[in-house]
């Protein structure tokens, strides 16, 4: 059943991921039938960074969910819009909510809909019927509400979960409960609505992207390796593939419960925990652990961080553990699957959020 909408608290909203996209999307269509389950984590065709079809996104729709989430900064994924637009109407862009008002495909109340009205296929009207416009303002909603949430950071929940708590209930109601409503407000449909939008998130991401690379075959560590480092390198492998959820704990990567899922330090905490080394849990406590070396010369082990789209060089955002030969592996960000990328990509970064800003060796060689 569809969340419903409370009365004069505001509508509407979702997430998003920086893309480097044009105004002219192309959509990027692979050769999987809808129903193809033979590759190993295959998920259809894609979008983008978008399942589409069977059980994804409505092909019509995933260009401006894209676009939604490329023009907004606060790192907002586009499989959490998704999420939320089945969540909100089943991307029926004709919803409407009876004697609650709600209406188009983002389930915008008439009052809300003016503050983020868009012309989202520019042909000179702001409609909340037309799904191009309604999600576009429903990105621009989401992104405002995002952005404010990572102002409190002191408020129970990620900012994403607040967002989407301050979409369904108004930010009001996050401000009086500091953090998303639980479970005695309003039947606990706030609280379920965040619950369902984050767990269903997954089956809206396109799989991991053609630029992550592979293990290569004879891939072993040096023959010097200390021991607990090669447990650890070898467990945080044994992770790849697994969702990402901001706050899972990392005990149950590859299980169905997104609580037990890893985020990027929980990843680095659960590899050394296995290795008998404890490390704190969030990376900006992580960042201050071992020892400091250069970018130049990282050992497998090591610890890689940069700002991310929520910290800086001081207080890095996220962290990756390099594995050697020239790789790195890391658990990115809601809807993208734990996975091995070119260490390249991060020390050759121009961009501030994705540059190397420290690197910390753990165990010493």
């Amino acid at each position: 059943m569809r969340i419903k909408r409370w009365l004069g608290v505001g509508a509407a909203g979702l997430v998003m991921t920086p893309f480097a996209l044009g105004m002219g999307l192309v959509l990027l269509i692979s050769t999987f039938d809808d129903d193809d389950t033979s590759a190993a984590g295959s998920m259809g065709p894609t979008a983008g960074s978008l399942r589409i079809g069977k059980g994804g996104v409505p092909a019509e729709y995933a260009p401006m969910i894209l676009k939604a989430s490329a023009d907004c900064d606060q790192g907002l994924p586009p499989s959490i819009l998704a999420a939320q637009l089945k969540q909100e109407s089943n991307f029926n862009p004709r919803a409407e909510s009876p004697g609650v008002g709600a209406q188009g495909i983002a389930q915008f109340m008439p009052g809300t809909w003016p503050s983020w009205a868009t012309d989202g296929n520019g042909n000179g009207t702001k409609s909340v019927w037309e799904p191009a416009d309604a999600i576009a303002g429903q990105g621009k909603f989401m992104c405002s509400l995002l952005k404010k949430s990572k102002a409190h950071p002191q408020y129970s929940g990620s900012p994403i979960e607040l967002a989407l708590a301050g979409y369904n209930a108004g930010w009001g109601r996050v401000d009086q409960f500091q953090g998303v409503p639980g479970e005695d407000f309003a039947n606990g449909e706030t609280h379920n609505y965040v619950k369902l939008i984050i767990a269903s998130a997954s089956q809206f991401a396109a799989p991991a992207s053609g630029s992550d690379i592979k293990l290569p075959a004879g891939y072993t560590l040096p023959a010097d390796t200390p021991p607990a480092v090669r447990t650890a390198v070898s467990w945080a492998l044994r992770q790849k593939g697994g969702w990402y959820h901001l706050g899972g704990d990392c005990t149950k990567a590859h299980g169905s419960s997104s609580a037990h899922w890893c985020d990027c330090s929980s990843l680095m905490q659960q590899a050394y925990r296995a290795a008998g080394i404890s490390i704190p849990r969030v990376t900006y406590d992580q960042v201050n652990t071992g020892d400091g070396v250069s970018m130049d010369t990282p050992k497998p082990g090591d610890l890689v961080f940069n700002p991310g789209s929520d910290g800086s060089d001081a207080r890095p955002g996220h962290v990756g553990m390099y594995i050697g030969d020239g790789m790195l592996i890391e658990a990115p960000r809601t809807g993208v699957r734990t996975r091995i990328v070119p260490y390249s990509s991060w020390r050759n970064s121009t961009s501030a959020i994705t540059r190397i800003s420290e690197v910390r060796r753990i165990v010493k060689w």
